[in-house]
């Protein structure tokens, strides 16, 4: 228990220290609830649980991004399917913007190998992060832009989000995909199984003999 509350405190230090360096703040619940109300009916793609999920994260985590419900819901799926974050961006019609889909990415805990590989040691930062060192103490002692610092303590506080919850999102995400993938799947094979014609017929016949 003690563990565990030790655990919770240093992910709300961590995320608390990176919103004062980065001078992001959370937005309030009711704010969220408005922004995602409207939700579509038809969940045939699985769309309406990554939504849920979103939402659900958004309320928990205080994402802020200028994307919007289903750019944020392309961001996911095209995650998944392993494109890069310019892909993601070219896909959404704007291609100068693939460091918001990263940011927006890693704040969804869906991280990258890359999104590691920063120019100083990353236990240094965090190092320097729990010392509560300004943004411009830490870029100097690291010898990096404020804005590198910025976004490198975005990446470990989202990190801390996601071990806290034992990268429960992600695996919520990666299910609802699959399954989405397990039912096209279904989809196609009694597609291919039935042919139109076939399938024209038997309705024929159904009809004939009620």
């Amino acid at each position: 228990m003690d563990g565990t509350n030790t655990d919770s405190e240093k992910v709300e230090q961590l995320t608390d220290i990176f919103h004062e360096i980065t001078g992001e703040s959370s937005t309030t619940e009711r704010q969220h609830e408005d922004r995602w109300a409207s939700v579509s009916a038809d969940n045939s793609n699985g769309d309406d649980t990554i939504r849920s999920i979103i939402h659900e994260m958004t309320n928990k985590y205080g994402i802020q991004t200028s994307l919007d419900e289903d750019e944020l819901v392309t961001v996911v799926r095209r995650c998944h399917a392993g494109e890069g974050d310019r892909e993601i961006a070219r896909t959404l019609g704007t291609p100068n913007r693939d460091k918001t889909i990263a940011r927006a990415r890693i704040s969804l805990h869906l991280f990258r190998d890359t999104d590691f590989d920063a120019p100083f040691g990353l236990s240094q930062l965090r190092e320097l992060l729990d010392q509560d060192a300004s943004n411009e103490e830490i870029a100097d002692t690291l010898s990096a832009s404020k804005s590198t610092v910025r976004a490198y303590a975005r990446v470990l506080a989202a990190e801390a989000e996601a071990e806290q919850a034992s990268h429960e999102y992600q695996s919520r995400f990666e299910q609802a995909l699959t399954e989405t993938e397990t039912d096209s799947d279904d989809t196609d094979q009694f597609s291919e199984t039935v042919s139109p014609t076939a399938y024209a017929s038997g309705l024929e016949d159904a009809v004939g003999s009620s």
